[in-house]
C-alpha cells in the first residue's frame, strides 16, 4: 500500500467522520473527496492518466480481493475513484441532484449512512454477481443508485426533472423505471459498466432508507406529497402563506411540520372536504385522492 492510498483512505474517513459530527452536507463532501482522490489518483501517474496510475489499481476493487484481507480496503475506496473526468462529473451531478436532495428530507446523517451502505452493497452484489469479471469497479455509482433507490421507496410521488435533460417534472418512481431500463439496455449491451453493482446499490437503498431514517410511516407519507399538489390546494392567503414557509425551510423536521399544519387547514379541490393523512394515503374525508 503506498502513501497515496493512505492519503485516500485518510481523506475518505476523515471527510465522513467531519460530516457526520458537524452535519455538513455530506452531498458536497463527498463531492470533494471524489474530486480530491481523483487528482490523487493523476498526480500518481507518470503519464497523468488515471486509468495507467498504479494507485488507481490499488484503490479499484475486484471480486477476488474479499479474499485477501490486504486488500478489503477497496471495498470503500472503489466507490470514491474515477475512472475518467466524464465519470467524475456525472457522478457529482448525481450527489448534486439526488443526494441533495434526499439529504435535505432526512437529514445529514441518515444520509451518510444509506450511502455508505448503499455503495458497499453495490460493491459486494458487482462481486456476487461477476466474480470472474477482468475489469475492476469504480466510481459512486452504485452508493448514488442507492440514493435514488431511498427516494423512490420514502418518497415515490415527490416530482423532480433533471435540468440537463429535457424532461419534464414527473415522480421519482417514474425515474427509476427509466433508470432500471437504462440498466438493461448497459447489461445487453458490450460495455464495462457494473450495472450489478447499481442494481444492488438500488436494492440496498430501497430496503434499509425506511429504518436507517427512522421515520414513522404517517410522517413519510407527509413528507412525499409534492409541492406540486401543495400549490393547487393552496387557495386561500393563510395556505399561500403557508406554503412559502415549506419551500423555503431547509430543516427536514420544520419542513415536515409546516406541511402537517398545511394539510390540517387545507379543504379538498374536488368537494371542500377537510383533508386526511391516513398510514397509505392522503385522501379527503370523502376519499378522493389527493
Amino acid at each position: 500500500m503506498n502513501g497515496w492510498v493512505v492519503a485516500s483512505i485518510v481523506i475518505i474517513i476523515a471527510t465522513v467522520v467531519y460530516s457526520y459530527q458537524r452535519r455538513l452536507s455530506y452531498s458536497i463532501v463527498a463531492s470533494v473527496s471524489c474530486g480530491a482522490i481523483f487528482v490523487i489518483t493523476i498526480l500518481a501517474s507518470d503519464t497523468f492518466d488515471v486509468i495507467y496510475s498504479s494507485t488507481f489499481a490499488d484503490l479499484a476493487f475486484r471480486p477476488r480481493d474479499l479474499l485477501d484481507f490486504g486488500r478489503s480496503y477497496t471495498v470503500l475506496t472503489s466507490m470514491f475513484t474515477h475512472a475518467g473526468p466524464e465519470h467524475l462529473i456525472w457522478n457529482i451531478l448525481g450527489l448534486a441532484f439526488l443526494g441533495t436532495m434526499f439529504e435535505q428530507k432526512v437529514g445529514t446523517r441518515p444520509f451518510i449512512i444509506v450511502f455508505m451502505i448503499s455503495g458497499v452493497c453495490g460493491t459486494l452484489a458487482f462481486a456476487a454477481l461477476g466474480w470472474n469479471h477482468l475489469t475492476a469497479a469504480v466510481g459512486a455509482s452504485g452508493a448514488i443508485s442507492g440514493v435514488l433507490g431511498a427516494l423512490g421507496r420514502m418518497f415515490p410521488n415527490e416530482r423532480v426533472a433533471f435540468i440537463l435533460m429535457p424532461t419534464f417534472p414527473m415522480p421519482i418512481w417514474v425515474f427509476i423505471l427509466g433508470y432500471l431500463g437504462l440498466q438493461l439496455i448497459f447489461a445487453l449491451g458490450d460495455t464495462n459498466i457494473a450495472v450489478e453493482a447499481h442494481i444492488g446499490g438500488l436494492l440496498a437503498g430501497m430496503i434499509t432508507a425506511p429504518y436507517i431514517a427512522k421515520l414513522p410511516l404517517h410522517k413519510r407519507v407527509k413528507r412525499m406529497i409534492s409541492l406540486n399538489a401543495l400549490r393547487r390546494l393552496a387557495n386561500t392567503p393563510e395556505l399561500k402563506l403557508i406554503l412559502r414557509r415549506i419551500e423555503d425551510e431547509e430543516i427536514p423536521d420544520v419542513r415536515s411540520a409546516w406541511i402537517e399544519e398545511f394539510l390540517s387547514k387545507a379543504n379538498c379541490p374536488h368537494c371542500g372536504a377537510r383533508i386526511r393523512v391516513s398510514r397509505e394515503s392522503i385522501t379527503c374525508e370523502r376519499g378522493h385522492m389527493l
